[in-house]
């Protein structure tokens, strides 16, 4: 089966709406002459957008009576996929013309990578640092506020960030984010997959560990999609937060050991207090200029933080 198809698309959808429209419309218009199955999973979205789906009949629709998260979506799609190669697509990204046809010549000229990733386009046009290396603990230790302000970690958070990352310039990376990857089918099965252990954020730089040690992780410049950039995690900041220190610590006791674990989550709940505060006097301050913008966002981080301190806590010390 898997000689029948050039390559398999991956999507998990929630709440798509117009978005998974457009992605998959743009699919199809820069299909060419590649053979592509279209898997989308969509994970009980109330807006029924998996309907949108119905409206290309090439596509695969899995629908699920839950949200079963992320990494579980794509692990689902993946054991439902055909094709030698995977192409993970958010669903708030557009193909541009040539993409998929340029991973896919990458990866036959290239059998010594495992994964390759494209330039994300944002939707100011700009480009998106989507290759970084992989974090250590002093990377992670920079985002704990009363360190940072130090600027013990600044350096290796720096490097971890890739600070000075040039677009246009391809070559091997340590990450690249998941909502736009080509991986090989073989190494993907071989690493595991996804690990399901997260909850929302960071699977894909766990991932993406496991996989480099079957081969390189590629960033191809010369292909392009556009990527419109968490558009439902704005409007979800308090789960994506609670989520991503979730991840953050799931990572570390992973691949670092449960010390390193257990001392980022005491440094974070240490500095829960700072992390409220700081954005509520950054609100007032901006509130008093007149800053509509900027005061919302500060208040979206005072509110996001709260929630994790009120409610979150319990998750993060068990992850």
């Amino acid at each position: 089966m898997s000689q029948a198809f050039d390559l398999s698309i991956l999507i998990v959808n929630f709440n798509g709406g117009d978005m998974l429209r457009n992605l998959l419309a743009s699919i199809e218009s820069t299909r060419g002459d590649l053979a592509v199955q279209t898997i989308v999973v969509d994970n009980a979205s109330p807006d029924a957008s998996a309907n949108v789906v119905e409206t290309f009949p090439g596509s695969i629709l899995l629908r699920n009576t839950e949200n079963v998260g992320f990494a579980r979506g794509n692990n689902q799609a993946a054991r439902s996929a055909a094709g030698p190669l995977f192409l993970l697509l958010n669903n708030d990204t557009i193909v541009r013309p040539n993409a998929m046809q340029t991973l896919r010549r990458f990866m036959i000229e290239h059998p010594d990578s495992v994964a390759a990733g494209p330039k994300l386009i944002g939707a100011d046009g700009k480009p998106q640092r989507s290759g970084r290396n992989l974090p250590t603990v002093p990377a992670l230790l920079n985002s704990i506020l009363f360190l940072k302000w130090t600027g013990l970690f600044r350096s290796a958070y720096r490097q971890y960030r890739r600070e000075g990352f040039d677009p246009q310039v391809p070559g091997p990376v340590g990450q690249l984010a998941a909502a736009a990857l080509m991986i090989r089918r073989e190494p993907f099965e071989k690493s595991g997959g996804f690990d399901e252990g997260f909850p929302f954020g960071v699977e894909d730089v766990d991932l993406c560990r496991r996989l480099s040690q079957f081969g390189n992780i590629q960033y191809v410049p010369e292909a392009e999609i556009e990527h419109l950039g968490r558009v439902s995690s704005r409007a979800n900041r308090g789960f994506v937060y609670r989520n991503y220190e979730c991840g953050w610590a799931r990572y570390l006791r992973k691949h670092h050991g449960r010390s390193a674990a257990r001392l980022y989550k005491t440094l974070v709940t240490i500095d829960l207090p700072l992390r409220v505060l700081v954005p509520a006097i950054q609100y007032a301050i901006h509130r008093l200029l007149s800053r509509r913008e900027k005061s919302q966002r500060s208040l979206d981080r005072v509110k996001a933080t709260f929630s994790f301190a009120l409610t979150g806590l319990p998750a993060f010390w068990k992850s």
